[in-house]
């Protein structure tokens, strides 16, 4: 699963790499064949079975920083500028297809994504073996349909909610990561925050239809209706 994974990831890269429509959103990558990273005495841990690896130079995490700090307005500043990533993957024709806090990072003073192993063209209706993290899974999802926009959408819901409210969502196992998000999952924001409750309830909406269509339509939302 690994190696399938990395391998999609790496292809997703080489195709990237000739795409100026997607430089501004990911790290500047190295491809080197395993030999090389040898023939530099390097000691980094490759699987066994692979014949290459991707560098990536070091970035800061995105969401390390608390929210309960800042004011409202560096709050939209801050989520705007995650959304404007997620935006230009989207525009691409790709969704992220696993996005969590970590895949969000910094870089010379740009949001940057990262870990693609599960990236998919928006185009791609196929459905597949379950290969998302439950915490930031949609609804649909455990019902097995595709991943889309909306379970993009959805995911990042969690990420917001998670972040302004200073707590992370819970659950024992995979049944009870699918009954939360099916059935019982309720918004419940600081006092601080609740201008963003409305906001958070439109990108978690537990069927994708009521669930914003694309990431502009929440940047207006996140401008316009939040005071």
């Amino acid at each position: 699963m690994y190696q399938q994974g990395f391998q999609h990831e790496l292809a997703f890269y080489q195709e990237s790499l000739s795409s100026t429509s997607l430089s501004s959103i990911l790290l500047p990558c190295e491809i080197v064949s395993k030999a090389f990273v040898a023939s530099k005495g390097l000691e980094i841990d490759i699987e066994q079975s692979l014949t290459q690896m991707l560098i990536l130079p070091h970035a800061v995490p995105y969401f390390t920083v608390s929210a309960q700090t800042l004011p409202i307005a560096s709050i939209q500043y801050y989520l705007l500028r995650a959304l404007d990533a997620i935006q230009v993957l989207h525009e691409a024709g790709w969704i992220h297809a696993d996005l969590k806090p970590e895949h969000f990072v910094e870089y010379h003073g740009q949001v940057k994504l990262i870990d693609f192993e599960q990236v998919q063209s928006i185009t791609q209706q196929v459905k597949t073996e379950i290969n998302a993290t439950p915490r930031y899974m949609a609804p649909e999802l455990f019902h097995g349909e595709v991943k889309t926009i909306q379970t993009d959408i959805y995911a990042l819901g969690i990420i917001f909610y998670e972040w302004l409210s200073g707590q992370r969502l819970s659950a024992k196992n995979y049944t009870d990561w699918a009954y939360l998000h099916c059935q019982r999952l309720q918004i419940e924001l600081p006092e601080k925050f609740l201008c963003f409750q409305p906001l958070l309830l439109k990108m978690l909406a537990k069927h994708k239809a009521a669930r914003f269509n694309n990431i502009c339509a929440i940047k207006h939302a996140l401008v316009s209706e939040i005071a």
